[in-house]
């Protein structure tokens, strides 16, 4: 234990004077250079006095899971709110908006039971209605690849539980990507100014959705079961539904990579039989729900507004730490630095914790349709959604005219 102390003391010793070093070469530049000058004394204060962890513990912890339209999250939208006001934010306050439905999350359940039985580990997806009561069936693998395919499903599916795709490996993962025709259009540049915009491709993602659901649905399927694609038994977690914050069309939920992994290999071998309970409860009536905003006003141009921003909702199955608490307590510790710097920033800076992310942007949508008279006089948004870990860029999300700026901000970062 000594040897590890005195160890520790030495390494200690030495990041004190290679971090002594690193300040005292910054110091040069302050004098010539205000904008370095500010950010060394934001570095400084992160550095020295951040209650970042202290907060992302007790959102996690204290807290926990934050779904949209839960009291949990109503819980995290007070908490920030009086947080910005400790920490000497203006203009703090929660902004409403109204989902169609709140959705909290009951029992489900599932078994193999023929040709022999396994228990298998699922979870609800989220707004999926429920079974009724326990069901069973058939497990039918629905592999068609365009709506033509659909044709030899026709008269088949009646009260089958159908799975979606084929299997990944898990360990090593495989690196084919599944969302390819989703994701990479979306790393194109856009078209020159004047020309329309490239269709989206995840609305034509949701469009084959919705046509896919209602043909299974009309074909009298009762449930349907998704692949997690994680190692370890872990659970992944989304919507059951294509329309935000109403009820889905069939009962939905997810299984574990193990689990789904050993209903496709018995498949192939042969007929399965299952066994399915879904149990969810769905608000009669529309929920209200809020964004968090403070504020520290620009002195020198106090309408124009430069936007800080994270989403503080999370999905329910864990704690909503990395996605995104991260990102929520990092706005947090911007504007508790900021205000105890007392900087003076000549804009407007506006720290928003969004809500309704995991359900497609809603509460940044919300946002934008409430403040639309304001959109000319918005500078830039950054938004932090990155999860754990280091920030090594800035997504430009079309914006290349900004480019020079932005390789100046990463280029200090490397040091």
């Amino acid at each position: 234990m000594n040897k590890n102390r005195k160890f520790a003391g030495v390494v200690g010793l030495a990041l004190c004077l290679v971090v002594g070093r690193v300040w005292t070469a910054r110091a040069a530049n302050e004098e010539a250079n205000p904008v370095a000058a500010a950010d060394a004394k934001i570095l400084s204060e992160i550095h020295d006095h951040s209650e970042l962890m202290d907060n992302l513990e007790y959102l996690s912890d204290e807290i926990g899971p934050r779904l949209t339209g839960s009291p949990q999250l109503k819980r995290a939208n007070d908490w920030t709110a009086e947080m910005f006001k400790k920490y000497g934010l203006t203009n703090v306050h929660l902004e409403a908006y109204s989902i169609p439905h709140a959705w909290e999350r009951g029992k489900a359940s599932a078994r193999i039971i023929a040709p022999t039985e396994h228990p298998l580990t699922i979870a609800s997806s989220a707004w999926a209605p429920n079974t009724k009561g326990k069901v069973h069936g058939p497990v039918v693998y629905f592999d068609a690849k365009s709506v033509d395919d659909y044709a030899k499903f026709k008269g088949k599916l009646k009260g089958a539980i159908v799975i979606l795709q084929e299997p990944r490996p898990l360990s090593p993962p495989n690196p084919i990507d599944q969302n390819r025709e989703i994701y990479h259009p979306l790393e194109e540049p856009p078209p020159p100014v004047g020309q329309p915009g490239l269709p989206d491709p995840y609305e034509k993602y949701l469009e084959a959705a919705k046509v896919r659901t209602a043909f299974l649905k009309d074909e009298g399927v009762v449930a349907v079961l998704r692949d997690s694609n994680k190692p370890h038994a872990l659970l992944n977690m989304t919507d059951g539904t294509t329309e935000p914050f109403e009820m889905g069309l069939l009962p939905t939920a997810f299984i574990t990579g193990e689990g789904y992994r050993l209903i496709y290999r018995m498949l192939k071998k042969g007929p399965v039989e299952m066994e399915i309970e879904i149990s969810n409860s769905l608000s009669k009536k529309p929920v209200e729900v809020y964004n968090t905003v403070g504020e520290i006003r620009g002195t020198e141009k106090p309408d124009e507004v430069v936007i800080l921003g994270a989403h503080l909702d999370s999905w329910d199955l864990g704690t909503g730490s990395t996605d995104n608490g991260t990102g929520s307590m990092a706005v947090l510790e911007a504007a508790r630095a900021l205000a105890k710097l007392d900087l003076k920033p000549k804009r407007t800076i506006r720290f928003i914790l969004f809500t309704g992310e995991e359900q497609g942007l809603i509460g940044s949508k919300e946002y934008v349709r409430a403040h639309k008279s304001e959109l000319g006089r918005i500078s830039g948004a950054l938004i932090h959604d990155s999860g754990t870990g280091r920030v090594l860029a800035i997504g430009l999300h079309d914006n290349y005219q900004d480019r020079p700026i932005v390789d100046q901000i990463i280029a200090r970062w490397a040091n």
